[in-house]
């Protein structure tokens, strides 16, 4: 871990308005596998080609059996938040002007009793669901939190009590956009990125389009940057502190 630990946790301390932008590396460990690395990625199995609206209009059947359950099912066994979701949770309790824009769909931030208030699920959450109709469905903007999904392996996926069409989950898929669903709250998450005096990257690969979007935001506000991850970020601005988030955050946050 960098020297310089105590040092930024000050400025976090110091700081108008922190935000904290999380990826996949910091539910890994709790269990959850990772997206990109390592050699259970979910990404490894054909997600790009799979995460899209078009494969789910193609045949919502075939995607929830053999795309979305096979490479998410895991999300709905009993995974527990880890020290990282913890710390994270503390510090919002402590410093309301901060915010977590998260790109997990896990849930653990909410599990670890992350403040509603400061967490923005920029990319959706895997337990609850939407009505997939292109007819303008209500069901579409009132996402439910049960669908039954036991005969999903049979081709009976669930569909939408209001219309009868398919159901699909709330989160981002790889053709839509951050402004899709009102759910994802893209434009209160791009205002608090234009508005942080730190941004604090943690377990992130750098590799969707908010990180992108916040690291164009701190070039123009010149925001101090952090990575908290288990590699160092490709970008020379951005200050590394490496190790777990599960080690790292708690000495990063706490007072």
């Amino acid at each position: 871990m960098d020297s310089n630990v105590g040092e930024l946790a000050r400025r976090l301390r110091e700081a108008r308005r922190v935000v904290f932008l999380c990826g996949a590396g910091l539910s890994v460990p709790s269990g959850i596998r990772a997206y990109r690395s390592g050699p259970n990625a979910i990404w490894s199995e054909n997600v790009m080609a799979w995460g899209t609206a078009q494969k789910f209009h193609d045949d919502p059947a075939v995607w929830w059996s053999r795309f979305w359950l096979e490479a998410h099912g895991d999300l709905f066994r009993e995974f527990k938040p880890n020290a990282g979701h913890v710390a994270l949770a503390n510090a919002m309790a402590r410093s309301p002007d901060d915010l977590v824009i998260t790109q997990n769909i896990d849930g653990l931030h909410r599990d670890a009793g992350h403040p509603e208030g400061q967490l923005i699920e920029i990319h959706g959450r895997h337990d609850r669901f939407i009505c997939a109709s292109a007819s303008g469905c209500e069901g579409i903007d009132h996402p439910v939190s049960q669908v039954d999904l036991s005969r999903v392996s049979e081709g009976h996926f669930p569909k939408c009590e209001r219309c009868g069409a398919p159901m699909r989950p709330l989160v981002l898929l790889f053709d839509e956009h951050y402004d899709s669903h009102a759910d994802f709250q893209a434009w209160r998450g791009k205002k608090a990125l234009n508005d942080a005096d730190v941004l604090v990257f943690v377990g992130t690969s750098f590799s969707v389009g908010i990180t992108s979007y916040a690291l164009r935001c701190a070039d123009v506000s010149g925001a101090l940057t952090i990575n908290v991850n288990v590699e160092p970020a490709p970008f020379p601005r951005v200050v590394n502190v490496l190790g777990g988030a599960e080690v790292v955050l708690p000495q990063l946050t706490g007072r």
